[in-house]
């Protein structure tokens, strides 16, 4: 599956990186012994992320534009349908707009 492209769940960030991001990379952090073998990475929320996407080529060290949340745990100018909102409140509402998208197959909650 590695170099493989896919449309991402939504279009805040598509076109900055239209030309490195949305396909599959992979990296030995990631294994089927301790899970599914597929992650998300989100190279503005975790050391290993931001790790594999500056080593393939997906974000550079300059690169300000891969956190859409603020310091304030609030979703940025760049995560236009939630901008202002805390992430948490937000919850209910992205997995409605996966829904309605046709992307989402199961929600479940862990207490």
């Amino acid at each position: 599956l590695e170099g493989k492209q896919y449309v991402p769940a939504f279009d805040c960030l598509r076109e900055t990186f239209k030309s490195t991001g949305f396909r599959v990379i992979t990296d030995s952090f990631v294994s089927s012994e301790s899970g599914t073998g597929l992650v998300h990475i989100a190279p503005g929320f975790g050391e290993d992320d931001f790790r594999v996407c500056l080593e393939k080529g997906v974000v550079s060290k300059s690169d300000t534009s891969i956190c859409p949340v603020d310091d304030d745990g609030r979703y940025s100018e760049v995560m236009e349908m939630f901008r202002g909102r805390f992430v948490k409140d937000c919850d209910k509402d992205i997995i409605q707009h996966l829904k309605n998208d046709g992307r989402i197959v199961q929600t479940n909650s862990i207490v």
